[in-house]
């Protein structure tokens, strides 16, 4: 009678040792890979929103810009006007009537002073209460 003997894959403590460390390593660098494409995943969703915001910035910075200017002429022709009145010019409020003609910001026909004055500081009020 023979006796079969069956090797078992066991090894010696210190291999198994060695296998579980090795084993417990690549779990642990499948688990850093897994991070860093998350990391890699937040850095593109934080650098496209960045963009965004520089876009935006730049967009403000512009419209700033143009609305700054616009602000200037407006009070380079109300001033014009002042000067004009001061020096007794026939028609002082031609400087601002043109200006405002020109803009297309000119009040209709027959509007009352008060009532126009009225209107945009109504429209001011709004628009400071809806920045706060």
């Amino acid at each position: 009678m023979t006796i079969a003997r069956t090797e078992h894959a066991a090894g010696t403590p210190y291999e198994l040792d060695v296998r579980r460390q090795l084993n417990q390593a690549r779990r642990d660098l499948a688990e850093a890979h897994a991070e860093l494409a998350a990391r890699r995943d937040q850095e593109t969703a934080l650098r496209t929103h960045l963009e965004s915001l520089a876009a935006d910035v730049r967009a403000t910075g512009q419209a700033y810009t143009e609305l700054h200017v616009a602000y200037v002429e407006l009070l380079t022709h109300a001033r014009a006007t002042v000067a004009a009145a001061a020096h007794a010019e026939p028609a002082p409020a031609a400087y601002i009537a043109g200006h405002l003609e020109e803009i297309g910001l000119q009040p209709t026909p027959g509007a009352v002073p008060k009532q126009v004055v009225a209107e945009g500081l109504s429209i001011a009020t709004q628009v400071s209460r809806a920045a706060s």
